[in-house]
């Protein structure tokens, strides 16, 4: 499964369930990497933002073991997508 199909599934989950994954009835704000401050964008927003964290700042598993930080056992990943594009 590529992953514009595994996007588009979870997706779909959320319609089924009811929620429209992009409207939120509240403000929400824009989810932004802890290392660098940059403002996540396009699809990538709107993944993080379909899951369930009241926090706005994201990283990677590397990024957090570079500042000695570790995971929480049994948390799992959000699938980002990466672009190198200079729009």
């Amino acid at each position: 499964m590529n992953v514009y199909e595994k996007i588009t599934q979870q997706i779909i989950a959320e319609l089924e369930k009811g929620t429209i994954p992009w409207r939120k009835p509240w403000f929400v704000p824009a989810a932004k990497n802890f290392i660098s401050g940059k403002e996540y964008k396009g699809v990538n927003r709107l993944l993080l933002g379909m899951r369930d964290y009241r926090c706005e700042y994201w990283a990677t598993f590397k990024q957090v073991a570079s500042l000695g930080g570790c995971v929480r056992r049994g948390e799992k990943g959000t699938q980002v997508v990466y672009s190198n594009s200079r729009l």
